[in-house]
């Protein structure tokens, strides 16, 4: 193998290792629940569910810190061959085909988000909602550094165990707040 392969296939190893630890039924690392001696950045970022900016300036900002993701998601909306609706503050392309759908289906996912786009294989429920909206959220605070610091999750925990999805989660199962 000459020298000028091997970044190619350094590459290639870390695709296939994200490609399977990607997956919604991926095993966990070990039988040992997650937060048993993980660090205390990682159980309280797994713990932390971000809510939308109060201010007109930190709304602004969270669009602004969070573009070069939204522009990421809407390449595979584009791919996904519905029209966008906006709904809660997100572009979201319900009903997904194409290959943003065909994507979705073949890995087990309902729904993907990147920075303020949301693709979903079907209609989402209230539920997958506020799990993609975490998604969001996570992505205003983090900005460009949310996808590497999500796959170095993926690639310690895997996906159940991301502490970026554990917070979705926890918030997908939280039971609707009902304001009538």
């Amino acid at each position: 193998m000459t020298p000028r392969r091997l970044p190619l296939l350094g590459l290639a190893v870390v695709a296939g290792v994200l490609w399977w630890r990607l997956r919604p039924d991926a095993p966990a690392p070990s039988e040992q629940p997650a937060s048993h001696g993980e660090l205390r950045a990682v159980s309280w970022l797994a713990s932390w569910t971000p809510t939308t900016p109060r201010t007109p300036v930190g709304r602004i900002a969270g669009y602004v810190w969070a573009a070069p993701l939204t522009v990421a998601g809407m390449l595979l909306g584009s791919l996904s061959g519905t029209t966008p609706e906006v709904r809660d503050g997100v572009l979201l392309f319900v009903g997904a085909g194409g290959v943003a759908g065909w994507m979705l289906r073949w890995r087990g996912f309902s729904a993907a988000t990147l920075g303020h786009v949301i693709v979903a294989a079907g209609h989402p429920d209230a539920a997958l909602l506020r799990h993609e909206l975490v998604h969001v959220r996570q992505a205003e605070r983090w900005g460009p550094l949310f996808v590497p610091l999500y796959l170095a999750g993926l690639l310690r925990y895997g996906y159940r165990h991301n502490p970026f999805e554990r917070a979705a989660y926890s918030e997908q199962r939280r039971p609707p707040v009902n304001l009538a």
